[in-house]
């Protein structure tokens, strides 16, 4: 009889706690072990320990598996942290109160931006943008202004991956999408016109960095039906002022 060592049962508990955050509504143990690449009964002794310890939940009457408190309590001391990008938090929250729109921070990360600070304003209509979520660096206004001032190798690495539409607006010709970046780099910002999300625009900066590569950038995003593109570059200068601000706050 084999033993299964400790590093490949936290390699295990791992990959279902991902599988998991990337199915909020929940899953069931044969669905959480397809996805994980494991064995139903080896998936469900896992995801029972997890359910003890609080980093997984169960619904009985569902028979799913969903994230529990402690990821959430994970989340919030992340965010305190120096990695989590909370000297952020301010300069956004002035920013949204001052334009009505919501401001989004995100990092590149593993070939995608990842969603790590969420500001809502006050337009009517929110944007569906939510700390933790993960999109397309080539359909979105903060994948664009990271990129861009991204070494021409990584730019060029990242170019070679195939670029799925997101909407019938994603720009997925590499070619297409390398002349977009230069704009950015000229001017020092991106957009993008509902190239994410149907309906929704947005402008980004990237947070200065001493180290020439930016690590963070901001967005502000809005519904195109209430704001026009004009209107939505009028904010371009409160947008360099937010990030010029987080960056002096991060010593950047």
């Amino acid at each position: 009889m084999t033993t299964t060592s400790g590093d490949d049962q936290l390699s295990r508990g791992l990959r279902l706690l991902s599988v998991l955050a990337d199915h909020p509504g929940g899953l069931g143990v044969s669905a959480a072990a397809r996805l994980a690449g494991l064995p139903v009964s080896s998936a469900h002794r896992i995801l029972g320990r997890l359910v003890a310890e609080r980093f997984a939940s169960y619904d009985e009457r569902a028979r799913r598996y969903a994230p529990g408190v402690r990821v959430l309590e994970l989340s919030r001391g992340f965010h305190r942290s120096p990695a989590g990008y909370s000297e952020a938090a301010a300069p956004m929250r002035t920013l949204a109160a001052a334009t009505g729109l919501p401001a989004i921070a995100g990092i590149l990360h593993d070939g995608g931006v990842l969603l790590v600070l969420a500001v809502q304003g006050t337009q009517h209509l929110q944007l569906r943008s939510a700390e933790g979520t993960r999109t397309a660096w080539h359909a979105t206004s903060l994948g664009k202004a990271l990129v861009s001032g991204r070494p021409a190798a990584t730019v060029d690495a990242l170019l070679s991956e195939e670029l799925p539409a997101v909407t019938a607006c994603t720009v997925t010709d590499p070619e297409a999408v390398r002349e977009e970046l230069a704009r950015v780099r000229a001017r020092g910002w991106a957009e993008v016109d509902e190239e994410s999300e149907v309906g929704v625009r947005s402008i980004a900066m990237a947070v200065p960095d001493r180290s020439g590569v930016p690590q963070l950038a901001i967005s502000l995003g809005a519904v195109t039906a209430l704001t026009s593109a004009d209107e939505l570059h009028g904010h371009l200068p409160r947008l360099r002022e937010c990030v010029e601000e987080i960056a002096a706050h991060m010593g950047r």
